[in-house]
């Protein structure tokens, strides 16, 4: 109820009271009844806005992109006869943000007509949650009270994770070592020795073996050269409360698919790691390959926290994590232990990069154990392409 009209509403029946008490007459009665009748009817004709107002709202469809805008579209329809004097619209914005509209105006509507607002939805996380209206406020033409309800049919929505384009890294392979071979990270192990022939790099004699033959002798590489990454993002739910989990959650996704695209459009193969029912390795290689990653991640389901450690228990028995250049993990928090276990992973000197989301982006990046374990917060706050 508005304060100052309650004020007057209420020395309007202390006066009736005391012309009742002093004077009597009928006048002083119906004055009594005229005010009491004022905010009954203010009451019904608020209770009759909420019955009788039609709200219409529709998006592009109910599936959308993360930070991409989408057309969305407002209807209030009065069909009755009598104005609806105050209307106020409260929209869901935890998650969404509604473009062009005050949450402020209050909307008048004579009857029989409608107020129709094209305006632009942004949905900041991926996931499935409610957008667009929330709430309506119902005011009566005296402004005595304001009614507040929740409507009946909220608009939800399926949201996909964004198609971030990254030009650099904060920590690319030149800056981890990985870039290039050295003897303390080879594409092999070097098994086989033979004899240096012109145009051998002299960078693969074998001094032991040269002086042992008293020839010069080169290592000679089996297999193949390590030239991918390895990216490996955890599936586990830290809270109960969607906002916490969903920032968390669409920062993991929308930074794997980033990194992916990131290696594959400058020629490193790179593998997603991420567990379902089971861990799975999905090799991106072209952007066929990054389609198809993306579709799944557009419904990837994250679970219980346990499962982090049943997929590095995967990665290190079923020792997935070898024959690569770089390991990338990106993950909800990290902790000693976490970083213990990863360590375990890499081959010696082999790099490993750990972005959590637990920790937002400074200027120094956090060293772990060696020089090939670096930690790196990327949070939830800031865009992605700022914090990779």
């Amino acid at each position: 109820m508005n304060r100052r009209n309650a004020v007057i509403l209420i020395i309007l029946f202390v006066i009736a009271l005391v012309g009742i008490s002093f004077f009597g007459g009928p006048v002083p009665y119906i004055f009594l009844m005229l005010t009491l009748l004022v905010p009954a009817t203010c009451i019904l004709y608020i209770f009759l806005v909420i019955a009788s107002l039609k709200i219409y709202q529709r998006s592009d469809g109910r599936t959308m992109v993360a930070s991409t805008p989408s057309d969305f579209y407002i209807t209030l329809n009065n069909e009755t006869f009598f104005s609806f004097s105050s209307v106020k619209i409260r929209f869901y914005s935890s998650f969404s943000t509604v473009s062009g509209l005050d949450e402020d105006s209050r909307y008048e509507l004579p009857p029989h007509t409608s107020i129709t607002r094209a305006t632009k939805l942004i949905c900041r996380y991926r996931g499935e949650y409610k957008v667009g209206i929330k709430e309506i406020e119902v005011r009566d033409p005296l402004g005595l009270f304001t009614v507040t309800y929740r409507i009946k049919e909220p608009l939800e929505v399926i949201v996909a994770p964004a198609m971030v384009n990254l030009e650099s890294l904060r920590l690319d392979l030149e800056q981890t070592g990985a870039g290039k071979d050295t003897f303390t990270n080879p594409s092999d192990a070097d098994v086989i020795v033979r004899e240096y022939v012109p145009g051998d790099d002299t960078r693969m004699i074998h001094h032991k073996a040269s002086a042992v033959m008293r020839k010069p002798m080169v290592r000679q590489r089996i297999g193949n050269e390590r030239t991918g990454v390895a990216i490996i993002m955890e599936k586990g739910r830290y809270s109960d409360r969607p906002e916490d989990y969903l920032p968390v959650e669409n920062r993991i996704i929308e930074s794997a698919l980033a990194l992916a695209l990131y290696y594959t459009g400058r020629s490193i193969p790179a593998d997603v790691i991420y567990r379902t029912d089971r861990t799975i390795c999905e090799a991106v290689r072209s952007h066929a390959d990054y389609e198809r990653l993306y579709t799944s991640m557009r419904s990837y389901t994250f679970t219980d926290a346990d499962d982090r450690l049943m997929m590095f228990d995967e990665l290190v028995s079923n020792r997935m994590t070898t024959g690569y250049r770089m390991l990338i993990f990106i993950l909800a928090n990290t902790d000693e232990n976490v970083c213990n276990i990863i360590g375990t992973m890499n081959d010696p000197d082999l790099p490993i990069v750990i972005y959590t989301t637990g920790e937002e982006p400074d200027d120094s990046d956090k060293v772990m154990q060696d020089r090939s374990l670096r930690i790196l917060g990327i949070g939830t706050k800031k865009p992605t392409e700022d914090v990779l």
